[in-house]
Protein backbone atom coordinates (compact mmCIF):
# COMPACT_ATOMS: atom_id res chain seq x y z
CA UNK A 1 0.00 0.00 0.00
CA UNK A 2 1.30 3.68 -0.97
CA UNK A 3 0.75 5.65 2.31
CA UNK A 4 1.07 8.88 0.04
CA UNK A 5 -1.42 8.03 -1.69
CA UNK A 6 -3.93 8.89 0.72
CA UNK A 7 -4.45 12.41 1.70
CA UNK A 8 -4.26 12.30 5.58
CA UNK A 9 -0.42 10.78 4.81
CA UNK A 10 0.40 13.54 1.82
CA UNK A 11 -1.19 16.52 4.61
CA UNK A 12 0.98 15.37 7.41
CA UNK A 13 4.21 14.83 5.19
CA UNK A 14 3.41 18.00 3.62
CA UNK A 15 3.64 19.40 7.27
CA UNK A 16 6.45 17.64 8.41
CA UNK A 17 8.14 18.91 5.41
CA UNK A 18 7.60 22.66 5.68
CA UNK A 19 8.20 22.66 9.52
CA UNK A 20 11.54 21.06 8.68
CA UNK A 21 12.72 24.01 5.86
CA UNK A 22 11.24 26.11 9.24
CA UNK A 23 13.34 24.54 11.25
CA UNK A 24 16.19 25.48 8.98
CA UNK A 25 15.25 29.01 8.10
CA UNK A 26 15.11 29.26 12.15
CA UNK A 27 18.39 27.71 13.02
CA UNK A 28 19.86 30.41 10.31
CA UNK A 29 18.76 33.23 12.13
CA UNK A 30 20.14 32.46 15.60
CA UNK A 31 23.46 31.28 13.77
CA UNK A 32 23.47 35.39 12.39
CA UNK A 33 22.31 36.89 16.01
CA UNK A 34 25.33 39.03 15.29
CA UNK A 35 26.11 39.56 11.88
CA UNK A 36 25.29 42.97 10.99
CA UNK A 37 22.57 43.94 9.12
CA UNK A 38 21.09 40.74 9.29
CA UNK A 39 17.09 40.31 8.97
CA UNK A 40 15.63 37.65 10.21
CA UNK A 41 13.81 35.37 7.98
CA UNK A 42 10.48 33.12 8.18
CA UNK A 43 8.92 30.92 5.42
CA UNK A 44 5.74 31.53 3.95
CA UNK A 45 2.67 30.07 5.46
CA UNK A 46 1.68 26.49 5.42
CA UNK A 47 -1.09 27.30 3.09
CA UNK A 48 0.91 28.72 0.34
CA UNK A 49 2.86 25.52 0.68
CA UNK A 50 0.50 23.14 0.65
CA UNK A 51 -1.48 24.71 -2.46
CA UNK A 52 1.71 24.34 -4.41
CA UNK A 53 2.06 20.99 -3.01
CA UNK A 54 -1.06 19.92 -4.50
CA UNK A 55 -0.81 21.67 -7.62
CA UNK A 56 2.33 19.56 -8.08
CA UNK A 57 0.51 16.31 -7.73
CA UNK A 58 -2.08 17.09 -9.70
CA UNK A 59 1.03 17.70 -12.55
CA UNK A 60 2.38 14.36 -11.80
CA UNK A 61 5.07 15.83 -10.48
CA UNK A 62 6.31 14.62 -7.25
CA UNK A 63 5.19 16.82 -3.68
CA UNK A 64 9.00 16.80 -1.89
CA UNK A 65 10.32 19.00 -5.01
CA UNK A 66 8.12 21.51 -3.53
CA UNK A 67 9.93 24.31 -2.04
CA UNK A 68 9.15 26.21 1.06
CA UNK A 69 9.80 30.14 0.09
CA UNK A 70 11.28 32.45 2.76
CA UNK A 71 10.42 36.10 3.77
CA UNK A 72 11.78 38.65 5.70
CA UNK A 73 10.15 37.77 9.24
CA UNK A 74 7.74 40.39 10.56
CA UNK A 75 7.32 41.25 14.24
CA UNK A 76 10.97 41.28 15.45
CA UNK A 77 10.98 42.00 19.47
CA UNK A 78 14.15 43.56 18.99
CA UNK A 79 16.61 45.43 16.49
CA UNK A 80 20.28 46.26 17.43
CA UNK A 81 22.04 49.57 16.46
CA UNK A 82 24.16 47.59 13.64
CA UNK A 83 20.57 46.67 11.80
CA UNK A 84 20.55 42.72 13.01
CA UNK A 85 16.66 42.09 14.48
CA UNK A 86 17.33 38.69 15.07
CA UNK A 87 16.07 38.36 18.78
CA UNK A 88 17.72 35.13 20.76
CA UNK A 89 14.57 34.94 22.54
CA UNK A 90 12.06 35.12 19.97
CA UNK A 91 13.67 32.77 18.24
CA UNK A 92 13.98 30.48 20.68
CA UNK A 93 10.27 30.87 21.34
CA UNK A 94 9.55 29.90 17.93
CA UNK A 95 11.97 27.65 17.22
CA UNK A 96 10.53 25.43 20.37
CA UNK A 97 6.95 26.04 18.65
CA UNK A 98 7.98 24.52 15.34
CA UNK A 99 9.40 21.39 17.17
CA UNK A 100 6.80 20.70 18.88
CA UNK A 101 4.35 21.31 15.79
CA UNK A 102 6.83 18.64 13.70
CA UNK A 103 6.39 15.98 16.75
CA UNK A 104 2.89 16.31 16.67
CA UNK A 105 2.98 16.05 12.67
CA UNK A 106 5.23 12.66 12.89
CA UNK A 107 3.11 11.04 15.84
CA UNK A 108 -0.06 11.51 13.76
CA UNK A 109 1.52 10.18 10.72
CA UNK A 110 3.02 6.65 12.77
CA UNK A 111 -0.38 6.42 14.45
CA UNK A 112 -2.53 6.54 11.32
CA UNK A 113 -0.22 4.14 10.35
CA UNK A 114 -0.23 1.50 13.29
CA UNK A 115 -4.38 2.00 13.02
CA UNK A 116 -4.19 0.94 9.01
CA UNK A 117 -2.04 -2.07 10.04
CA UNK A 118 -4.03 -2.75 12.81
CA UNK A 119 -7.09 -3.00 10.41
CA UNK A 120 -5.40 -4.85 8.23
CA UNK A 121 -4.74 -7.15 10.53
CA UNK A 122 -0.49 -6.72 10.13
CA UNK A 123 1.35 -5.61 13.43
Amino acid sequence: MKLDTISFFNLASDRMQWLAARQKVLAENIANADTPNYRARDVTDFQSFLEKSDAARATGGLSHETTVETVNASGAWDSSLDGNDVALEQQSVIASENADQYRLAANLYRKAYQLINAASGKE
